[in-house]
């Protein structure tokens, strides 16, 4: 069977485009770059070939002639714009437990590369590894994707955490004083790797939105959509694997779940009911199975409860809960204990 293709998500596209659009570059011309167009990159996490965004950085370096562009977007980003890989590793129990899972979960941004990472004395090396040729468009990506590592291990564990050193492949742009502003130490260029290199003690630091109930349940989702990748998955799956994706962020839409499945609504609502179930149905059905389990875990509130399932209210969240049940959420959470 022949390797699906190396993705990123589509922000990393539209991202760097309307940044540079907003300092005067031409957006339809990096668009046109980039093989894009506005409506294939609507949804920020849709998967987009690698080759799209190695274009779309080329032509946006191109316009701004600014090296420092790859540090200024990396800093823009936090983990919220990873929803299941971020939230589960914000929600981790320790510092250790977090990094495991930025690189067990990786692959749920990106195939196109990954961090490894090696404990030594006092320090800890990740190494960003991702083959290829070193194109412009490659070497900036990495750039941006080492210099987010930084940026988003210091909005985890500390604002004030500093590097002890950072390194490229890659020659030195023609100005590099953004890259050792950022990382607060000199960057090697011509290096041996692409990485950083950060204080062994954060390890053992607690991030600041740990949690355990969400972390739990945060953790299985990335495993489960890890293993959903990996296996075929029938229609009501995948609708029910969006509409999981999308809960927190939105009420779920049939229109939307089209779309993130590259179909219309009409062929969608067809397809399902040829199955005999409906897009209600399966939102129901993900929201209880969802309910039951967070519940059962006791350590979540019913606030954060209702959260995670797209509710606006609890009052909203308490009353669907009895309506596929029977009883309140309080009760069913008193009764796991």
């Amino acid at each position: 069977m022949r390797e699906a293709p190396a993705t990123l998500p589509a922000i990393f596209v539209s991202g760097v485009i309307e940044r540079a659009a907003a300092r005067g570059a031409d957006r339809a011309a990096l668009l046109a770059a980039a093989g894009a167009s506005a409506e294939s990159l609507r949804d920020p996490e849709a998967p987009v070939p690698l080759a799209m965004v190695f274009a779309a950085w080329e032509a946006v370096l191109r316009a701004l002639r600014d090296p420092a562009f790859p540090v200024t977007f990396a800093r823009s980003f936090s983990l919220e714009d990873y929803p299941v890989l971020g939230f589960a590793v914000m929600t981790a129990p320790s510092g250790r437990e977090a990094i495991a899972r930025l690189v067990r979960f990786g692959e749920l941004v990106t195939t196109s590369g990954r961090w490894e990472v090696e404990e030594r004395d006092d320090t800890l090396r990740f190494s960003w590894v991702r083959p290829g040729a070193r194109t412009l468009g490659m070497r900036v990506t990495n750039e941006s994707a080492v210099a987010e590592l930084l940026q988003t291990t210091r909005q985890l564990l500390g604002t004030e955490l500093r590097a002890f050193g950072a390194s490229f492949r890659h020659p030195a742009p023609a100005s590099v004083r953004a890259h050792d502003e950022h990382f607060g130490a000199p960057v090697r260029w011509g290096a041996d790797e692409d990485g950083v290199v950060l204080p062994r003690a954060l390890l053992d630091l607690v991030p600041r939105l740990a949690n355990p109930g969400l972390s739990a349940y945060f953790e299985g989702r990335a495993r489960s959509r890890i293993a959903q990748a990996r296996t075929d998955e029938t229609l009501a799956e995948r609708v029910s694997r969006v509409v999981a994706e999308d809960l927190a962020d939105s009420e779920p839409s049939l229109t939307r779940a089209a779309k993130r499945l590259g179909t219309s609504e009409r062929t969608l609502r067809r397809a399902l009911a040829s199955d005999g179930v409906s897009f209600r149905t399966l939102v129901e059905d993900v929201r209880k199975t969802r309910a039951e389990a967070l519940l059962a875990d006791g350590r979540t509130s019913l606030a954060e409860v209702a959260l995670v399932l797209g509710f606006s209210e609890l009052s909203a969240f308490s009353r669907a809960f009895k309506r596929w049940t029977g009883r309140s959420p309080r009760d069913a959470q008193r009764a796991a204990v």
